[in-house]
């Protein structure tokens, strides 16, 4: 069964890796780029041939996790042996700058309207996810917080104090200040650790008597809920492209904050003296952890499935946005460059900056990887 998880959790990854990259082959056709060959999977071990049309051989490889389409004209570093497999001799074409951003733009596009389609089936179906508050501690606000010296740990979760039911950090708040200067009765549900990782939570009841000033020192975070199904077509789509949206939006910032993070973190590996803003590795997952995230989730909730692929296909979306050689992001860069100076980068510098891409996108699949595989093993 748990294989049959991770095969299911691989598949919804590589479904929206085509997805991504028949955004960039629907755009170069409708524009006459030439596409030689489109794959499923990565491009080496055992292949099958599936089919010839439209100028491009499709074909489906082992190596599951990926998928690409050749696109010479776009520069996409399209691996000339590849294309030589393929009796690729054309004469490569000129296209203007704003065709060859749309094609290379296609594939984020097409990841945005994919995320934009299942949030409408969540919304129909499940309803979709948002965050309310809850009485769970994510955080103590400093190491003299009242809290934390009284023996109170994070993912504690304050039900009462005293006679008063806590259901938010407003409910806490409004409790301590209430009750300052006097002893206070703490009732917690603590969660008890669950080292085969399962998802049904057992709590153990306990209780604190503590001296409060008026400030417990701790912040209270959010549950996650579902809105009621949709049953108004028309309310579906404009709410699911309003949840997309701020979705895309709070993504774009939260990714750009981590590979910032990760940035510093290896440049702190040649220079320990540079300060970094000691980004936690264990809250970065890399393949081998979103699978398993994935495949541990959908044990419980086969619906899990489509909120995983929606946010996946948006993070799809964002990471390629960035403008960082190799991606997406990096080709429109470019030709930004060229747009705006009527020429094209050097060419010695358009290579070495995408080498230095691969360098940095390479150095951060080995770093999440080992980290992941790192968790797995020793929990």
């Amino acid at each position: 069964m748990d294989f049959l998880l991770v095969l299911i959790s691989v598949s919804m990854i590589t479904v929206l890796i085509v997805v991504h990259e028949f955004g960039h082959f629907l755009a170069a056709k409708y524009y006459g780029f030439h596409t030689p060959v489109f794959g499923i999977g990565l491009p080496f071990g055992p292949s099958i041939d599936l089919f010839t049309r439209w100028g491009t051989q499709f074909k489906f490889y082992f190596a599951l996790i990926g998928g690409f389409v050749a696109i010479p004209e776009l520069g996409d570093e399209s691996d000339p042996e590849l294309l030589k497999k393929y009796n690729f001799d054309k004469p490569l074409r000129e296209f203007s700058v704003g065709k060859r951003a749309i094609v290379a733009s296609g594939g984020i596009v097409f990841n945005i309207i994919f995320a934009f389609l299942l949030a409408i089936v969540m919304s129909l179906t499940i309803g979709l996810p948002q965050a309310v508050p809850s009485n769970t501690i994510s955080a103590f606000t400093g190491a003299n917080s009242l809290a934390k010296k009284s023996g109170i740990q994070l993912g504690d979760q304050i039900t009462k104090i005293n006679t008063y039911e806590i259901k938010s950090g407003i409910d806490l708040q409004k409790t301590v200040k209430k009750l300052s200067n006097q002893k206070i009765t703490l009732e917690i549900k603590r969660p008890i650790p669950n080292k085969e990782k399962k998802s049904n939570v057992k709590y153990q009841d306990v209780k604190l008597e503590i001296f409060s000033p008026g400030s417990l020192g701790v912040v209270l975070g959010h549950k996650k809920e579902y809105q009621s199904p949709e049953k108004n077509i028309l309310n579906s789509v404009w709410k699911s492209f309003l949840f997309t949206a701020q979705t895309l939006i709070a993504m774009f910032i939260s990714v750009i904050g981590i590979f910032y993070g990760l940035f510093q973190k290896l440049i702190s590996l040649f220079n320990p003296n540079l300060a970094s803003n000691q980004i936690n590795l264990n809250d970065v997952k890399g393949i081998v952890g979103i699978v398993q995230i994935i495949s541990q989730d959908i044990k419980t909730n086969a619906f899990m499935l489509l909120e995983f692929a929606y946010l996946l296909s948006l993070n799809l979306a964002v990471i390629n946005l960035l403008p960082i050689p190799a991606l997406d992001g990096g080709h429109l860069a470019f030709m930004a460059y060229e747009a705006v100076m009527k020429r094209k980068p050097p060419e010695k510098i358009q290579e070495t900056a995408i080498q230095i891409g691969f360098i940095f996108l390479l150095s951060i699949i080995f770093i999440t990887t080992l980290n992941d595989l790192k968790n797995w093993i020793f929990g």
